[in-house]
């Protein structure tokens, strides 16, 4: 433990450095003001004055959109839905920060999240889900957060990094074992680097290079992200919670073997952990391949595996030796308003005390940009924890999530929300008692983007 803190301890000292280097060598002299007249508004009411993110394909609320900040781009024309957080620039253009960083690539954006759950299964901590907001008939202060990072430059060798801190209730939830605040005392507020990494491009092997990751860093498996401007709904599906390591403590490559071939490989030290083993030999594999169908990026192919000795958590008395996650994802962006999402998990963990658990999960997502400042979401799941080794209860559950999305200006997003959760037998509950075989929950939350 006392190694794990000062191995942290000293990449964070060494990322602080990293930036006082990058800001004193590649800044540019302090431009001069701008005419009088010329500064851009800081209240945009019309979203399409907005660059909205690079050319991906892909969808900036997800957790493969939050892995494309690490590859530094220009935006792309504006479109459809909310602006990234990355883009909104508040820091950058009204507290002066491009000037301090200069022409070196740093940046920093932030962000503010909280809503109601109003659950018919009562008040307090519910039963399996929802998840990330877990308390019903409840506010939750869920997310604030700040990051600073450095995108890397693909067209030579570049060093970057990436210090993307937060506070809330979901800080709680997701804290890391060795984390600054493990384990933490107050369940509806703590505080947790959700990644902490040096990173490089490497221009060798393929004509688009590699690039290197080292550190704490969010996973590659899943669509849907951890932290609130990755994820297109206030709540979680049950893949994410139950059969996927959020963030860890490992390294990552990713070869750039054509613009539209990436192949990722990596390793953990365990789930979910700061500098430090989950277990004595906890080291598992981590990888996955994307590939766009077409240069045009309307289909997305995703295939990932994660394996090991604690690779994911279990429900509590029910771990075994040995996990293994295999997932399968299809992105299609069938027009410029509407992108469907097929993801699905199959996950087996052996020498539990039901002997080899089993669990299986498939869902759809659609969403809808509707106009420039509305969108609409739904998420149709189903999810078999067959031995109860996931959520302690061994039952098949789905759940029906609809959801709006209103962003009015690039700096606010407000995401109404209805859910249905159904098992086969008793497993919802306020309190924490699993005594009802179906739930609805209905949310109001606000995202502030800086």
């Amino acid at each position: 433990m006392f190694l794990s803190k000062r191995f942290g301890n000293s990449l964070a000292v060494l990322l602080g450095g990293a930036i006082n280097v990058f800001a004193q060598n590649g800044a540019l002299p302090t431009p001069a003001p701008a005419p009088v007249g010329s500064e851009q508004p800081l209240y945009l009411t019309n979203v399409n004055d907005i660059a909205m993110g690079p050319a991906s394909g892909l969808q900036s609320h997800s957790l493969p959109g939050e892995l494309a900040e690490d590859i530094a781009s220009p935006a792309s024309p504006a479109t459809f839905g909310a602006t990234p957080v990355d883009q909104v620039r508040f820091l950058m253009d009204n507290l002066g920060l491009k000037y301090i960083f200069g022409d070196s690539g740093i940046r920093a954006f932030g962000w503010l999240e909280g809503g109601y759950t109003a659950s018919s299964s009562g008040s307090g901590l519910l039963s399996v889900q929802p998840r990330q907001n877990r308390y019903g008939n409840e506010f939750l202060l869920n997310q604030i957060g700040l990051v600073i990072q450095k995108p890397l430059q693909q067209d030579r060798f570049d060093i970057g990094f990436n210090i993307r801190y937060f506070a809330g209730a979901d800080a709680a939830l997701g804290q890391p074992l060795g984390g600054i605040d493990s384990p933490p005392g107050n369940s509806r507020f703590s505080q947790d680097f959700r990644d902490l990494y040096i990173s490089a491009h490497l221009p060798i092997l393929t004509e688009k290079g590699m690039d290197i990751k080292v550190g704490r860093m969010n996973t590659i498996i899943g669509y849907n992200g951890f932290l609130a401007p990755y994820r297109p709904f206030y709540s979680s599906d049950y893949q994410f919670f139950y059969s996927q390591d959020g963030a860890f403590t490992g390294f990552l490559t990713n070869l750039h073997v054509s613009d539209q071939l990436d192949i990722w490989n990596g390793m953990t030290l365990g789930a979910n952990t700061f500098f430090e083993k989950r277990s004595s030999n906890s080291i598992c594999y981590i990888g996955q391949v994307d590939y766009w169908l077409t240069a045009e990026k309307r289909t997305r192919l995703t295939a990932s595996l994660h394996c090991g000795p604690d690779a994911i958590f279990a429900a509590p008395g029910m771990n075994g030796d040995f996990a293994t996650i295999v997932e399968l994802r299809l992105q299609q962006n069938w027009t410029e308003c509407f992108t469907q999402i097929i993801q699905t998990n199959m996950g087996w963990d052996t020498n539990t005390p039901v002997g080899t658990g089993a669990w299986y999960g498939l869902y759809t997502v659609g969403i809808l940009h509707l106009n420039p400042t509305w969108d609409t979401q739904m998420r149709l799941e189903w999810f078999n924890d067959a031995d109860g080794t996931r959520t302690g209860i061994d039952a098949q559950y789905s759940e029906v999530t609809f959801g709006l999305n209103w962003h009015p200006n690039q700096f606010l997003e407000v995401r109404p929300e209805i859910r249905g959760d159904f098992a086969d037998r008793p497993a919802f509950g306020g309190g924490g008692n699993p005594n009802d075989r179906s739930q609805l929950t209905g949310v109001v939350s606000a995202l502030l983007k800086f």
